[in-house]
């Protein structure tokens, strides 16, 4: 069921939203409801779903997959993309966080605004780099190797970020990696015969299930609090953030049912 050109946007402005959900149910409590800030993730969505089909080469890969892959494409990308804009284009104060947003080298924080944004453009250039390598990727142990080896990507991009300020886990570690190796058969089933997914939008792919099945378990089961916050910040308790766990129940229940449906039309 490939996307078309109206529903590529679609699909991209929900993968977004669902992103967005889950920010503000776990920011709220602490910064109250930001309706300035709350589309940044919808918005960025867009862009990069612009860029995919501006680029030809990209827009041939683009153009070949289902909703459910273009779905988990365009989050992973903004995943991505979205954390090195707030570590090294963007200008925030630091104050209010524990883990603090902007780059950081074992756990110091990057004073040079040019040095950050010099960083920015080589790790985004990285991002970029990676969504063009195209080794066709078939068999079900050769997605579920990409599957945890994008989880342990992820991971490691965590830990340099978090373990100088709130130390090692090693279970945690090995988490996401573990996470997708168990969840890989959904991209396999969802390959169409004779069409293999590019290695480099595979990648995407999977670390845009990670944060899609990670954050939820984090954000709507454990409830945890939002660990770049200091602990010690009050809370704020006039919002009511439940409505955001309902919606994004809608768009799992949105996801599973594409991708059912999907996976019966690839087989």
């Amino acid at each position: 069921m490939s996307a078309g050109f109206l529903g590529g946007f679609l699909v991209s402005a929900l993968s977004g939203l669902y992103t967005s959900l889950w920010g503000g149910f776990k920011d709220s409590p602490w910064e109250g409801f930001k309706p300035r800030t709350f589309p940044r993730s919808v918005l960025f969505s867009l862009i990069i779903f612009a860029f995919l089909l501006a680029v030809p080469v990209l827009r041939e890969r683009v153009a070949e997959l289902g909703l459910v892959q273009l779905f988990f494409l365009v989050m992973g990308l903004e995943r991505f993309l979205t954390e090195l804009h707030k570590g090294c284009f963007r200008e925030e104060p630091q104050e209010k966080y524990f883990v603090p947003s902007a780059l950081t080298i074992l756990g110091r924080p990057v004073r040079s605004r040019a040095l950050r944004i010099a960083a920015g453009v080589v790790l985004v250039s990285g991002v970029i780099a990676v969504l063009f390598i195209g080794t066709p990727v078939t068999g079900f142990w050769a997605y579920l190797v990409v599957a945890y080896l994008t989880g342990l990507l992820v991971s490691g991009g965590g830990a340099w970020k978090d373990a100088p300020f709130e130390g090692f886990h090693t279970l945690k570690f090995f988490r996401s990696g573990l996470a997708l190796a168990v969840a890989s058969p959904l991209f396999f089933w969802l390959q169409t015969p004779g069409e293999p997914v590019a290695l480099g939008v595979l990648i995407y792919m999977n670390g845009g299930l990670e944060r899609f099945l990670v954050e939820y378990y984090k954000t709507y089961i454990q409830r945890n609090m939002s660990g770049k916050f200091r602990p010690d910040l009050p809370r704020v308790e006039s919002f009511r953030r439940e409505g955001f766990h309902y919606g994004a129940w809608v768009l799992i229940l949105a996801v599973a049912a594409t991708a059912f449906v999907e996976a019966g039309a690839a087989g």
